[in-house]
């Protein structure tokens, strides 16, 4: 009897350590201070956030990997590198939202924790959370100032517009898109909106790598082609950028006359001071310091192995899964309201 509990015993006690010293490899709970932030290059403000975040969680006693890539496949190659060091939570903000599914696999098998900022990472069943705006959200807002500018809800028109669009490698472009033609689209449909180019369909306004330059030599030709003299009444533009290439393009036939109503996204200077010269209608702000707190505290609730936060379960599909997401509010900034600006 006292051999079979002593048996019993040890087989127990191997049991444990072999549990312990998994839980020592995996180290993703509350002890796991590590974390990952994987960011694009592609801006100050993307630089500025990872810095942000980074600065943050230091302050806290995080230990906190953040890098930035220019390309996708250098991403996936510094996202590869940060999983084999185990952290607590990774934070990956897209260089190619599509380009990611074969890295993150070994995320998903080491049961680390994603958290998808401001661009949902596609194609994978990885991603944990999303932290973003309201992106179709922004869209319709785009589509909403247009409409109320025109009139068209009382039946004004026909007035003619030509749309653009973001990088097709970027979920949120195709959802800024999304968001405006779903207010706009009736109204080309009835002839209240008319678009002389036809182009109206994504892959036939994206704009690749959101080039402020790729945005110019398409209204250049546009222009060229059905405006000549002349400008259309509304242009679509997705941000700030693709709304610079769009006035300069405009500026470089010598066109004089009224001014296109024209959107953008970002509330960058350039785009501000467009706006207070009336070359630009208006812009979207998203205000980074309330999305980079807001995924700090995501980021801390994931490591301590808490609930984060959510508004949304069933908006932001990525191919594979329903991500949970929390979307904060942006704001229209326009002539009448440039004192809001932070």
């Amino acid at each position: 009897m006292q051999k079979k509990l002593f048996t019993v015993l040890c087989l127990a006690v191997l049991a444990i350590s072999s549990l312990l010293a998994a839980g020592c490899g995996q180290d993703n709970g509350e002890g796991n201070k590590k974390v990952a932030v994987a960011f694009a290059n592609s801006s100050a403000s993307w630089q500025r956030n990872g810095e942000t975040i980074k600065k943050t969680l230091e302050q806290d006693g995080f230990t906190v990997d953040l890098r930035f890539a220019d390309t996708a496949t250098q991403q996936a190659e510094q996202l590869s590198e940060q999983i084999n060091e185990s952290p607590g939570c990774i934070v990956i903000g897209a260089v190619d939202s599509t380009a990611l599914t074969d890295v993150l696999k070994e995320a998903k098998e080491k049961n680390i924790p994603i958290i998808a900022y401001d661009r949902l990472v596609m194609n994978t069943d990885a991603v944990s959370y999303y932290a973003a705006f309201d992106n179709e959200a922004v869209g319709e807002a785009m589509g909403e100032y247009f409409e109320a500018a025109m009139q068209l809800k009382n039946g004004a028109g026909p007035y003619t517009i030509e749309v653009f669009a973001g990088d097709p490698a970027d979920n949120n472009a195709h959802l800024f898109f999304s968001g405006a033609m779903k207010i706009l689209q009736p109204y080309l449909d009835k002839g209240q909106l008319i678009c002389p180019s036809g182009e109206l369909t994504f892959d036939r306004v994206a704009t690749k790598d959101w080039e402020p330059k790729n945005a110019q030599a398409r209204m250049e030709k546009l222009l060229a082609a059905y405006y000549p003299g002349t400008a259309p009444a509304a242009v679509l533009s997705p941000n700030d950028g693709v709304a610079g290439g769009i006035q300069a393009a405009i500026e470089s036939t010598g066109y004089s006359g009224p001014q296109p109503l024209l959107s953008g996204q970002d509330a960058d200077p350039a785009a501000v001071e467009a706006i207070r010269k009336g070359k630009q209608t208006f812009t979207i702000q998203k205000d980074p310091e309330l999305l980079t707190a807001k995924c700090v505290r995501m980021i801390k609730a994931v490591v301590e192995g808490t609930q984060p936060v959510i508004n949304d379960l069933s908006t932001y599909n990525n191919g594979k899964i329903t991500v949970p997401s929390y979307l904060c509010t942006p704001l229209i900034i326009d002539k009448d309201n440039l004192s809001l600006l932070k």
